[in-house]
């Protein structure tokens, strides 16, 4: 089967959001002891964008949610939108986008709403690190059972805080004028994350691989899934040398002005890649078919995406009998199994 390539744009903003406010809150909580600046200039440092990826989750998460059903029931995006409701009544995905919508809806409050600086970062981690959980439960992964989805929310959340560490640095050296003091502290701060997330990244994503295309050659190379892996971890090993770069270069000098202009600017690139390329390849990877065991793209995909056609003589399904009937038999093998 394909890639599902439409599904897989409306998922790289969602997961970059939820990834992103989540890593970054946390960056902030780890800063936070730092004398040289205080909470409240981080957040206002940060919250405009916070608040742009919070609306971004709410926007999206709805057209999402509409693809998934078209996908489900193989009809156009607005013949599915009558069985979105059935669709989060009677699936394992819709189980899911019960609680991810207004988690989405609460986030945004979270960022609008007046508070102190420190309820409004535990509270943008908290609901970044739901975001995630509930992201790795539509995951493939969810087919392989719990311990393939904690792997997988490891993965996200070591993706998440190498993301958060770089992109909250940047922004607030940027726009909160750090001092170099500061600047100093902090960018020790990122590449120990760094160097810890990597290495969570690489232990989960070796898992999650072995699950997708297990020791087979063949099925890397010549799988969509395998193809793709392939990419993401050329993209990856891209990244990281920027990243051993600055750790190994301009790290021990980072008291110099010049060495943290370049240092800042370099943050700023691996950054760019990281959130684009690297997780938009990823977006991708979550809606390929794994190349092992012939499973589904997706675990909310509850029934075939093919129409089923009866004996001669009778006529399709209906979109809604076939959600309801393709959930049944799922229920039965599992209960079976």
């Amino acid at each position: 089967m394909a890639p599902f390539y439409g599904r897989a744009v409306l998922e790289w903003p969602l997961a970059f959001a939820s990834l992103t406010i989540f890593g970054t809150a946390m960056f902030l909580l780890a800063a936070r002891g730092f004398s040289e600046m205080e909470l409240q200039s981080m957040v206002a440092a940060m919250l405009p964008a916070w608040r742009a990826m919070a609306l971004a989750i709410v926007i999206i998460s709805p057209l999402l949610l509409v693809s998934i059903t078209s996908e489900m029931a193989a009809v156009s995006w607005p013949a599915a939108v009558p069985l979105v409701p059935q669709v989060m009544a009677q699936t394992h995905s819709g189980e899911v986008w019960r609680w991810s919508l207004p988690a989405g809806l609460l986030l945004l409050a979270v960022t609008i709403v007046p508070m102190t600086e420190t309820a409004r970062t535990f509270l943008l981690a908290g609901l970044g690190g739901t975001l995630m959980l509930l992201e790795a439960m539509l995951s493939h992964a969810a087919d392989r059972g719990v311990i393939a989805v904690l792997v997988y929310l490891v993965h996200e959340a070591a993706a998440a805080t190498w993301i958060g560490a770089l992109l909250g640095f940047w922004m607030i050296a940027r726009r909160a004028h750090a001092s170099p003091a500061w600047t100093s502290r902090a960018v020790r701060l990122v590449s120990t994350t760094a160097a810890w997330s990597v290495a969570a990244i690489v232990v989960s994503g070796c898992y999650t691989a072995y699950q997708g295309v297990g020791l087979s050659i063949d099925r890397l190379l010549f799988s969509s899934y395998g193809r793709t892996l392939l990419v993401k971890v050329a993209a990856f090993c891209a990244v990281l040398s920027i990243g051993a770069y600055n750790r190994e270069r301009l790290l021990p000098d980072v008291t110099d002005a010049n060495a943290q202009r370049l240092l800042l600017r370099n943050v700023g690139i691996e950054s760019l890649l990281l959130g684009t390329l690297v997780l938009g390849l990823a977006s991708l990877l979550a809606n390929t078919p794994p190349a092992r065991g012939h499973m589904m793209s997706h675990p909310g995909m509850e029934m075939s995406l093919r129409r089923v056609n009866g004996p001669v003589g009778q006529p399709i399904e209906s979109s809604s009998r076939r959600i309801v009937r393709a959930a049944d038999e799922r229920l039965t093998r599992t209960a079976g199994e």
